[in-house]
């Protein structure tokens, strides 16, 4: 028998329909006979997986108790709503392209796991949160960048305070994987095209981000200064860092047989070089040289960073370098740096074992 003034509203979310309902015992009876259900306490919802029954299915079974108000269509279109205002406001702002693309990312994924966009509590913020924390998949970089983006969203975008939740994980101390002189060597070595050489070659010797390579244009090189500027850099911030003798040798060799008009490294069809390009070549020089150590192309940054620390450079000046707004940030080289643990004399060398 229908509960003619109950009404059960029924949402999609990432293979769930979740159903939401004022407390009704003939409607809960209904709901634990469903397969798969859940309860949700703290978000007051019954969840049902898609692929163990149909919509048409789901809807008939429910109407035996009340009136059903399927809102799939409805919801995605505020969802999409909501992201495109808050694409609005990043571009407003002139947050990067990369920042733009992460923050709608979980802006999204973040309105499809609630119910409503026009009800958002600390409890559901709550809840999200604790699912990347404990699903074992998401690194704590992935989580904070979920919280700065559900944090624009609801404070710029909505205009509302961010509910007093503790939702940021504990920060992780992971030391950079740095890789010797002789490894960078092997890997410029191991690189035959005079393009892909002068890339990797441009990035270790002057410290660089790979974005910040690919980015360079030809009039960001002062030859007869020996510098290179780097334009709104990461933080939007311009520095200038030294540019290689050697490297302006292997310069005029490359500029010799590429003729770039615009960026310093184009693709073979004009444009700007691809990121993805430089860290698939990286890779390959990396499995040719033999290097067994986990390396990325930014490895070629903590290792000129290292380097320079080894050979007597002030922390202060590889700060400039490198363009950290926090000392702290370029602190973490010394604890990589072999200048003063290579000389520390273990005390099992002077044990008389004989």
């Amino acid at each position: 028998m229908r509960s003619s003034e109950t009404t059960i509203k029924v949402v999609k979310r990432k293979g769930q329909y979740l159903c939401s309902f004022p407390y009704d015992s003939k409607i809960v009876q209904v709901m634990r006979q469903l397969p798969g259900r859940t309860w949700h306490a703290k978000e007051m919802v019954w969840a049902i997986p898609e692929e163990s029954i149909r919509a048409d299915e789901l809807q008939q079974k429910l109407e035996t108790v009340a009136t059903v108000d399927f809102e799939f269509e409805l919801n995605n279109r505020a969802i999409t709503r909501e992201v495109a205002r808050g694409e609005e406001y990043l571009r407003r702002q002139r947050y990067s392209q990369h920042t733009i693309k992460s923050y709608l990312y979980h802006i999204r994924l973040f309105l499809e796991h609630i119910p409503s966009c026009q009800e958002i509590n600390s409890d559901q913020i709550a809840h999200y949160i604790s699912c990347i924390a404990e699903s074992g998949v998401y690194s704590c970089s992935y989580q904070n960048v979920a919280v700065n983006a559900i944090k624009f969203y609801i404070e710029t975008v909505c205009g509302h305070k961010m509910p007093p939740v503790t939702l940021r994980p504990k920060r992780e101390k992971h030391l950079p994987t740095v890789l010797s002189e002789l490894e960078v060597a092997a890997i410029i070595r191991s690189l035959t095209n005079i393009k892909h050489k002068a890339i990797i070659s441009l990035i270790y010797s002057a410290g660089l981000r790979v974005s910040e390579a690919v980015n360079l244009k030809i009039t960001d090189l002062e030859f007869d200064r020996s510098l290179i500027r780097i334009v709104q850099g990461k933080g939007k911030k311009d520095r200038i860092v030294p540019l290689s003798g050697r490297f302006c040798a292997m310069l005029q060799e490359y500029r010799k047989e590429y003729q770039s008009k615009t960026w310093l490294f184009e693709g073979q069809k004009g444009g700007m070089y691809t990121v993805r390009s430089i860290q698939s070549l990286f890779h390959e020089a990396c499995v040719r040289a033999k290097i067994t150590k986990k390396a990325t192309v930014h490895t070629l940054r903590h290792s000129y960073a290292t380097h320079l620390l080894e050979k007597g450079t002030d922390l202060r000046i590889i700060q400039e370098l490198l363009g950290h707004s926090s000392s702290k940030t370029t602190e973490i080289y010394t604890h990589v740096s072999t200048r003063f643990i290579s000389k520390v004399r273990s005390p099992f060398d002077e044990l008389e074992l004989d």
